[in-house]
């Protein structure tokens, strides 16, 4: 399949901006599932391109002139296939996945669940890798059910603790809930941002999802939908969590208040 995405964020400024720095997370890769036909990055001042320690495509942008509006626009197409377990470790090394982070905290229900889900398993042989994700599929229709997909409960400073109390959230929630139960479970578990394309208007085109490895290879868990990041799912980032992974990250002097329009479009060109 092939998809075309256009990404646009947007920003307005009651002031003029002194200075702003970015970090972007707006180019996609070619792995093992996708492969980049096209790809188009424009931004209002020099970008500086850079690969981060995730092997993340990254670029920052740096405004040091005076400006009342920045606009980003990330647009291109992408072929995308099936879902398909991805045998390259990456450069970390894989207990570094086992790290707990302040977005992917745990509440004391999370433990429990997490509990509650190796003890339906204990007679299994959990060293098969069926039963492994036969149980993380379990795990993950649970968190859905505790956490139902709401818009308007969380917002992205919110950590899976606090998703899990308020007890609805969207996909950052429900990747953040996951990962955090699988690292107490001891699975090497990655937060992955990018697109979805779907005609449910319910969800947005920016989307998460996780990554969980198993028998030496990362295998996707799209909590939200409850299914495999495959030909519908454009991968951009890796990281801990959100803040690892997210588009855009930054810091800014001057423009007094700021108003944010961001619009993620995803398309089936095929």
């Amino acid at each position: 399949m092939i998809l075309t995405i256009k990404h646009t964020t947007s920003y307005s400024y009651s002031e003029p901006l002194r200075e702003s720095i970015q970090l972007l997370r707006l180019t996609p890769f070619n792995h093992h599932r996708q492969q980049i036909i096209e790809w188009h990055l424009d931004a209002p001042g020099a970008l500086i391109s850079f690969t981060d320690w995730f092997r993340n495509k990254s670029h920052v942008l740096n405004i040091n002139y005076q400006i009342n509006q920045i606009q980003i626009i990330a647009s291109g197409k992408v072929r995308v296939d099936s879902d398909k377990p991805n045998p390259e470790k990456g450069t970390l090394p894989l207990e570094y996945y086992l790290n707990h982070t302040d977005l992917s905290n745990l509440h004391s229900g999370m433990i429990e669940l997490s509990e509650q889900i190796k003890f339906r398993y204990q007679y299994c042989n959990t060293m098969d890798l069926i039963t492994k994700i036969s149980m993380l599929d379990h795990l993950s229709a649970r968190i859905l059910e505790l956490v139902p997909y709401t818009r308007g409960v969380t917002h992205s400073a919110n950590t899976a603790s606090e998703a899990f109390i308020l007890g609805g959230g969207v996909c950052q929630d429900h990747t953040h809930i996951f990962i955090a139960c699988c690292r107490l479970m001891r699975f090497p578990a990655r937060y992955v941002s990018g697109y979805l394309y779907t005609t449910d208007e319910s969800h947005t085109a920016s989307h998460a999802w996780a990554e969980v490895w198993l028998d030496n290879a990362w295998h996707s868990f799209d909590i939200s939908n409850q299914c495999r990041a495959g030909e519908h799912h454009i991968e951009m980032a890796y990281g801990l969590d959100y803040l690892d992974a997210g588009p855009i990250r930054g810091c800014r002097i001057g423009g007094g208040s700021e108003q944010i329009y961001v619009s993620s479009l995803v398309s089936n060109n095929q």
